[in-house]
């Protein structure tokens, strides 16, 4: 297999529109499209990235008490890992970090790459849509999706099973630093108290999102529903704007392509950074860029084709 590389800023206007137009007429004839997306296709839409240097994670730091050595000493990364709670330091820049990234995903709206997958679901070709993002950006679009990573639009508790939309009162909590108590947990609390039993711990409220190294609540669903689309036997691919880290989801990948290509289908990659040699053999074409830029090309692709019949 031949892998084709686009660079959507760089390479001749003929040769992007030539691939362009190849990929839109596979994605006309698909009919059990999967789609797959990352934190890149919502960078457009207001929500800076917390990995670099001008990021939201270094924002928070420079508010971040002087004092405080180990909120210092964090990657962007770390603060997406379980083992944030070891310290009370980084805990405090976790909960800060949240408030902030809450503040802007509240602002922001869906982007053009949104748009361009709920088009796919209203033409019914859509099979499913998988995302690592947490900003809940499809939802203003009734646009289906399975969350791998939970999402920013609830609070959990970190005991009980409680759970609660994430308001302005939460995530102005979450600013101090300060976790705020279970409300459910208050109530049992309460009620032992009156019965006269000793009191137990008491759990706090944190996004509802999945970090990592930790227990994924929802693993076991997810993996039924990827069998299924697996069964189903998907004949094209869309994965875009992630830099595919996460080991189960590049199993999932692998798996689904294989099965692509033995019906003649195709696997794209948009993302602004390139593949890994890893990838060499799975996808057929790599665009290199925004997928903003890409959905809107061929979107309109797609548009001549309608009005040419």
């Amino acid at each position: 297999m031949t892998k084709v590389k686009i660079l959507i800023s760089e390479d001749t206007k003929e040769e992007v529109e030539l691939f362009t137009s190849e990929l839109a007429a596979c994605i006309k004839k698909s009919k059990r499209m999967l789609v797959i997306t990352g934190a890149g296709i919502s960078c457009s839409s207001g929500i800076p990235d917390y990995r670099s240097s001008q990021g939201l994670y270094s924002s928070v730091i420079k508010k971040t008490d002087n004092n405080n050595n180990s909120s210092r000493i964090m990657k962007g990364q770390d603060l997406f890992d379980a083992t944030v709670f070891r310290d009370k330091g980084q805990t405090e820049c976790f909960y800060k970090f949240m408030a902030e990234l809450k503040s802007r995903i509240s602002n922001a709206l869906p982007t053009a790459t949104h748009v361009f997958i709920q088009g796919l679901q209203a033409r019914g070709q859509l099979m499913r849509y998988y995302t690592q993002n947490i900003d809940c950006l499809e939802d203003p679009l009734d646009l289906s999706v399975v969350r791998l990573h939970g999402s920013m639009d609830k609070v959990k508790c970190t005991l009980c099973t409680a759970s609660y939309a994430f308001t302005i009162e939460y995530q102005d909590q979450f600013r101090n630093g300060q976790p705020p108590v279970c409300p459910q947990c208050i109530v049992y609390d309460n009620e032992r108290s009156r019965l006269g039993k000793r009191p137990l711990a008491m759990g706090t409220l944190r996004p509802n999102i999945v970090l990592y190294n930790e227990f994924h609540p929802e693993a076991e669903s997810i993996g039924k529903l990827q069998l299924k689309d697996l069964n189903r036997k998907p004949d094209f691919m869309i994965v875009m704007g992630t830099s595919l880290r996460i080991a189960s989801l590049k199993k999932f990948i692998k798996e689904a392509a294989k099965l692509i290509h033995s019906v003649q289908g195709k696997v794209v990659f948009i993302n602004m950074t390139p593949l890994t040699k890893e990838w060499e053999h799975v996808f057929d074409y790599e665009l290199l860029g925004h997928s903003d830029d890409w959905v809107q090309m061929t979107q309109q692709k797609l548009n001549e084709t309608v009005c040419a019949k």
